[in-house]
């Protein structure tokens, strides 16, 4: 569980490891469960992109969604 205080500082550390990342279409912060359980959430253009994301950055839990490609309308 980590605090929203502790996704928000672990956000930097994550945004710096994805920059090396191919397929990386968005990056935030989600609740995972109550008040104070939040996680960064990585989305990405293909499942293929999803081994190159860490599990965790500073002991903040990642989750990976896969949403396709996104495009501007």
């Amino acid at each position: 569980m980590a605090t929203i205080e502790a996704a928000r500082a672990a956000k930097p550390a994550l945004r710096d490891t994805l920059a090396r990342v191919d397929g990386v279409v968005g990056l935030g912060l989600a609740q995972r469960g109550g008040p104070g359980d939040w996680v960064l959430q990585v989305n990405v253009d293909s499942v293929r992109a999803r081994k190159d994301v860490p599990p965790a950055v500073e002991g903040v839990p990642v989750v990976v969604r896969v949403v396709g490609a996104v495009r501007a309308q």
